[in-house]
Parts: C-alpha cells; sequence; structure tokens
C-alpha cells in the first residue's frame, strides 16, 4: 500500500508538471515547449518577441496571447523622397522600443526596396534598424488601402490590446489632389503611383472597426495638410481621434520618441490623453527647432453634434446670399482675412467662424454661430480636443481645416460625403452671389 501510495503521489507530480508544461507551451503558441529554452529559445516573452508577438516565425500560432494595453501600429510609406526620413524615425521608436504593456509594430516600406513588418525593440544604436524582422512582403503596394487594411488586421490578431493607434506615415495633401484630377489623399507610393483617396480612407477605417468591434481609439497621420473637416468627416463614424495637421509638416514629421516615450512610461493613459499627447510631442519638437507648425487632436466621437449645428449656420448663410450686405462681409472681410494654409484653399474653419461672428451683422448668423463656436472648441466638450501650434504665421490656426476655394468646387468633389452638407450649398450660393459684388 505504500508503494501503492508513493506511485500515487509520483504520477500525480508528474501530471502537474506536465500540465505546467503545456499550459506554457500554449502562451509560446503551442506545440511542447522547455521551460528553459522555450519555443524556439527563451521564455516565453522572449519567444513572442522574437516571434513579433506572434509565432509566425516559430512555425506556430498563440491561442494566448498577454492583451497589453497598447499596441501602435505604424503603416510607414517610404517608398518615395522621404526614405532617409522614414529610416530616421524607425529609429527613434528605437530609443524606446516595445515593452510588457505597449506595441509598436511598423509596416516598414523603403524606397526602391521591399516592404517589411517589425517588431520594435529597444538599442541604443541611432544609424541603423535593429529590431527583428517578423515577414518580408516583397514589393509591396502602399497605395492600396487594402494593404493598409490587411496591415491592421494582421497587427490585432498578432499584438492584442486594449487601445490601437493606427499612423499612416507619408506625403498627404488633404481631400482632392489637382495633378490628374485625382482625389486627394495620403500614402503616395511612387513605384506603383497609386495613393489612398479620402474615400478610400473612409473604407479602411470601416473595414478597420469591423475587424477590432469598436472605434479605432486613434487615427493620426503622419503626413501634410491632412487636418481637414472633409477627412474627418469621412472616418468620423469609426474612429474616436483624428491627429493630424492643417499645415503642411517638416520632412522631420513626427518625433516618435518624444511622444512613445511617455506612453511606454504611462500605458494606462485613455485615448484622449494620447491623442493630446501625440499633437504637443510634434509641437514641442518644433517650438524647439524654431519652425511653424500645426497639430492637433479631434474627437471625432462629437463630430455629428458639430455639423448639426453647423449645417444649420450653412444653411441659413446660403439664404442669406441674396442680402449684398452679407455678401459683401464674406467677401471683404471674412474670406480674404481667415487663416490659410499651403494650399491657399485649405482654410481655418474655426478663424472662419470668429469671422463671421465678428463681421457678419444679423441676429440669426450671431446666434447660430455662437452656437456653433461653443461646439467646435468653446464649450465642455468641444470638437477640437487639442490644439498645438508654434509661429506667428499659424497663430489663427484652431485645429481643423475646410476646403473654401475660388470657385464652385468641381465634380470630385461631389465624391467625398462632406459634399452632402449645407457647406456646399452654401458655397455654390455665395460664388453666384458674390460674383456680382465688386
Amino acid at each position: 500500500m505504500a508503494k501503492r501510495g508513493m506511485l500515487t503521489v509520483l504520477f500525480a507530480v508528474f501530471m502537474m508538471i506536465l500540465m505546467a508544461g503545456n499550459v506554457y507551451a500554449g502562451n509560446c503558441g503551442g506545440g511542447t515547449c522547455d521551460p528553459n529554452g522555450g519555443c524556439g529559445g527563451g521564455t516565453c516573452e522572449t519567444k513572442l518577441g522574437n516571434c513579433g508577438g506572434g509565432c509566425g516565425g516559430c512555425n506556430d500560432t498563440c491561442e494566448t496571447k498577454a492583451v497589453k494595453d497598447w499596441t501602435v501600429l505604424v503603416f510607414l510609406n517610404a517608398d518615395n523622397n522621404l526614405d532617409q526620413f522614414g529610416v530616421k524615425d524607425v529609429n527613434e521608436m528605437e530609443k524606446i522600443g516595445s515593452n510588457d504593456r505597449l506595441n509598436i509594430v511598423v509596416l516598414l516600406d523603403r524606397e526602391g526596396g521591399v516592404a517589411k513588418k517589425l517588431y520594435i525593440t529597444k538599442d541604443n544604436d541611432e544609424n541603423n534598424i535593429t529590431s527583428k524582422v517578423v515577414e518580408e512582403l516583397g514589393v509591396y503596394d502602399m497605395g492600396n488601402y487594402k494593404n493598409l487594411v490587411d496591415f491592421v488586421a494582421w497587427g490585432v490578431k498578432n499584438y492584442p490590446a486594449k487601445n490601437y493607434l493606427v499612423n499612416i506615415w507619408n506625403h498627404g495633401s488633404g481631400w482632392n489632389k489637382k495633378r490628374a484630377m485625382t482625389f486627394k489623399g495620403i500614402s503616395y507610393d511612387d513605384q506603383s503611383g497609386n495613393h489612398i483617396t479620402t474615400p478610400q480612407l473612409g473604407q479602411a477605417m470601416a473595414s478597420i472597426y469591423q475587424t477590432i468591434g469598436k472605434k479605432l481609439d486613434i487615427l493620426s497621420m503622419d503626413a501634410c495638410l491632412m487636418q481637414m473637416a472633409e477627412v474627418c468627416y469621412e472616418v468620423k463614424d469609426y474612429v474616436q481621434f483624428c491627429v493630424a495637421s492643417e499645415e503642411t509638416e517638416p520632412g522631420d514629421g513626427y518625433t516618435y520618441d518624444t511622444f512613445l516615450g511617455p506612453l511606454a512610461k504611462d500605458p494606462s493613459m485613455d485615448a484622449l490623453a494620447v491623442s493630446k499627447l501625440t499633437a504637443q510631442a510634434y509641437a514641442d519638437h518644433y517650438i524647439q527647432q524654431g519652425e511653424a507648425c500645426t497639430q492637433s487632436s479631434v474627437d471625432l466621437d462629437k463630430m455629428d453634434a458639430f455639423m448639426a449645428k453647423f449645417d444649420q449656420l450653412c444653411a441659413k448663410l446660403a439664404e442669406l446670399m441674396s442680402d449684398k450686405a452679407v455678401v459683401t462681409a464674406i467677401k471683404k472681410q471674412v474670406r480674404p482675412y481667415t487663416q490659410a494654409f499651403y494650399y491657399r484653399s485649405n482654410i481655418d474653419l474655426g478663424h472662419f467662424l470668429s469671422l463671421v461672428q465678428k463681421n457678419v451683422k444679423n441676429d440669426q448668423v450671431q446666434a447660430l454661430v455662437a452656437e456653433t463656436i461653443a461646439l467646435y472648441a468653446a464649450g465642455q466638450n468641444p470638437l477640437i480636443a487639442g490644439n498645438c501650434i508654434n509661429g506667428s504665421s499659424m497663430k489663427n490656426a484652431t485645429g481643423l481645416a475646410i476646403y473654401f476655394p475660388s470657385s464652385n468646387p468641381g465634380s470630385d468633389y461631389g465624391k467625398i460625403k462632406f459634399s452632402k452638407t449645407n457647406w456646399t450649398l452654401f458655397l455654390s450660393k455665395y460664388f453666384a452671389a458674390a460674383a456680382s459684388v465688386q
């Protein structure tokens, strides 16, 4: 009986060790797992890092992965004349690196090279990219919005988190691109000649919304001229915060270590705090450099309420285009003095509203514009969550641009969602009336 009891105890101990090994193996992606060597060497955490957080590199899939606080997914399209800045920015990310609560993942496509997925780890080499290549994709079209969707879906599967920030890195040009009469947009790929148009950006965010099962926490665009009402309106139903610039960005773009560093130290920050941090870190860098800049966070959860009131204001202004005094005020005192950006057709929406308030002497307009401004930036829960600027040339930039061309928008404008608002009605009535005002 004593021997039988001893054997029973030894069998129980053996089974416990076996079960523990299987649990460990499950956490490492399944299969057998040596607790000392791990699946592919090292601890389970090391293995996850070696496999890029997923386990494709170990010929396995991770059934159980740690859900971190944040995953930052950078769609870095340097397949153009910004290549050197792309390398610099990845090295900035490597100053911080991923940790047990933060994933930093990059899809990097360099000029004339092949696209690679990188799991960013910390190093002290500021000149070379040392992070592990998780996957090589060959020649890759970064101007195809479906590839952006695929990258984010892959990132969400392999690097699950409570919160996601998707950063699109490249040239940007707002809602419409004059060359070849195509949409303005973002992520211009010089090899393919493609770019992501504003409607396609909306489609991409809709797909990402379906993948995540909720609004994307933050869409940031390290690109020029993307913080426009037209762009925000296109993605408002699928994104919580949009961080971008009204003006062009210097080649350096974001300084990634200055916004990822604080996030790595305090990953418990919510999306509002991280969106404001992203904008502020950008501005702080260019304040130190003495360069003019704009960067803002727009709370897209507030977009519908703002647009409902702004639509009313636009409808009233359109109605008043039969009033020569109102038309004259807009033509002579509002439009010429509104903060404009690299494309002079891009004007600051908040500054436009304030000049309408100052110069259009109509009681109904005054009431509506005051309510609109309150929802834009002056109220307790404003559309503009954070606005960071530098330079006297940007002193009237309030966080969101809008398209106000010198004549009626072309047919391309009619293909974006914002064209269905009363802003388009106001523009059409205004240009017809303004033609007779000298």
